[in-house]
């Protein structure tokens, strides 16, 4: 009887354990939603490492839609040593939490909106438990604002240490393409209307920004032996179709819309549409578009939500990006050589190298937004508008800024004009909550990775 008893104790424990193993297998890392311009982002991936940040320790925490890479991350690190916030495959959400657990600041980028640091009205904490963090954050709907933004997340994820790095990605095994039959299967539709998209393929294209890159055909008729289907496709000779250009991570570059219900036949829209679950691996690429419901493009209205699979073989040499140029960009970053920096004197460096991101603003500037489809940041300042415009006229003429026409300064509503080289600024400063709101229109700057 005893033996009896002590064998149910034992199964009831092992149960016990199962049951509890089982829970701790289905933990999720992330579970979040993300809303830009009105749009619903869903994020669940997450990353979670020590960096500093503003000469203090802190805690980043990134939900996103895709897994971040190895790559990307020393990027971030690389940007964060600079003062800047780094970037990621999008939709993301960057959480900055302080060592204590209480939410820093957060910022984000979807589709073609990049905001900058932010704290607002959001709440978040952070719990670090064996090795992990444990937390959440939140924003109400912010609706009112000149970019609409919120979001609402949750994590549980292992911290990576200062100093640590995260496995260098695999690298992509060359070899032929995999004996899969291509699919596509989901949503497309122009103006209310369906169209069935049949038929996908992939395709190596020249490089783009020094990487590997693939071009992903959708049509309704068959296109598969035409030479030039993505040429051909973009003119509606297949009827509807989708042509998206995506490096060999999945991140979006390039994007043509064609539908038969549009009024106008084919155009382009990067900052609408997103990749979800994106991999090439095995002679094969797989994954999911989706614009996340219906969105309007030149009084046009479109809707994606198609998931796909197409066989990909080994990328030919004639596309695969110089090594020299490679090895630039890894080691280089955003500093010129010394042949560019010895071409035009101290203090008036070139415009067309100027990324947004390094443009002077006020020490104090606030909600920095990024709008790269139309080219605009916005940020605000605690100072009136007189300040702002002196601390914008003296920071912009220490990075080489000229002046283009006469500044016009008053209390209620000041404009600035400046330009360097090709690139001009045109600045709106006004009154807001006892500071100043500011917004810079841009033309000639490098928005890469906004």
């Amino acid at each position: 009887m005893t033996k009896k008893f002590t064998w149910l104790i034992a199964i009831v424990s092992a149960m016990g354990a199962l049951t509890l193993f089982a829970q701790e297998g289905t933990t999720k890392a992330a579970e979040g939603t993300l809303m830009l311009e009105k749009k619903t982002y869903p994020l669940k991936h997450a990353l979670a490492y020590e960096t500093t940040i503003d000469n203090e320790p802190a805690i980043a925490v990134v939900l996103s839609g895709q897994p971040v890479s190895s790559e990307k991350l020393k990027e971030t690190k690389e940007a964060e040593k600079e003062g800047g916030d780094g970037d990621f495959n999008r939709p993301y959400l960057k959480l900055v939490f302080k060592k204590t657990g209480e939410l820093k600041y957060w910022s984000a980028g979807a589709g073609g909106t990049m905001l900058g640091r932010r704290s607002g009205s959001a709440t978040g904490e952070l719990k670090l438990q064996d090795s992990r963090v444990i937390g959440k954050a939140s924003q109400p709907n912010e609706t009112d604002t000149m970019f609409p933004n919120g979001f609402d997340g949750r994590f549980d994820v292992a911290l990576l240490k200062a100093g640590d790095s995260l496995p260098a990605s695999p690298a992509k095994k060359p070899g032929p393409a995999a004996n899969v039959k291509p699919s596509v299967t989901g949503v497309f539709k122009g103006n209310g209307k369906e169209a069935k998209l049949a038929y996908v393929s992939a395709h190596w294209r020249e490089p783009f920004g020094d990487k590997p890159s693939i071009d992903l055909v959708f049509t309704e008729k068959d296109h598969f032996k035409d030479k030039k289907p993505d040429l051909n496709a973009a003119f509606g000779r297949f009827g509807s179709a989708l042509i998206t250009s995506v490096h060999d991570d999945g991140e979006i570059f390039g994007c043509q819309v064609v539908h038969s219900a549009h009024k106008k036949q084919g155009f382009s829209s990067i900052g609408s549409i997103h990749m979800n679950d994106f991999t090439f691996e095995g002679g094969k690429v797989e994954g999911e578009l989706t614009t996340d419901g219906q969105v309007e493009t030149f009084g046009d209205t479109w809707e994606v939500k198609i998931k796909f699979l197409a066989p990909l073989g080994e990328i030919p040499k004639e596309f695969q990006p110089p090594e020299s140029e490679k090895r630039a960009s890894t080691t280089s970053g955003n500093k010129p050589t010394m042949d560019e920096s010895n071409d035009e004197p101290v203090g008036q460096p070139r415009a067309a190298g100027l990324n947004v991101k390094d443009l002077a603003l006020t020490k104090d500037a606030t909600d920095v937004e990024y709008k790269a489809l139309v080219e605009h940041v916005a940020f605000k300042s605690k100072s009136n508008v007189k300040n702002v415009c002196a601390q914008l006229a003296a920071n912009l003429k220490a990075q080489g800024w000229t002046n283009d026409g006469s500044d016009m300064v008053q209390p209620q509503s000041s404009i600035l004009k400046r330009k360097r080289g090709e690139a001009t600024l045109t600045i709106f400063v006004k009154p807001e909550n006892g500071g100043s709101e500011v917004k810079m229109f841009t033309e000639g700057l490098s928005w890469d990775g906004q």
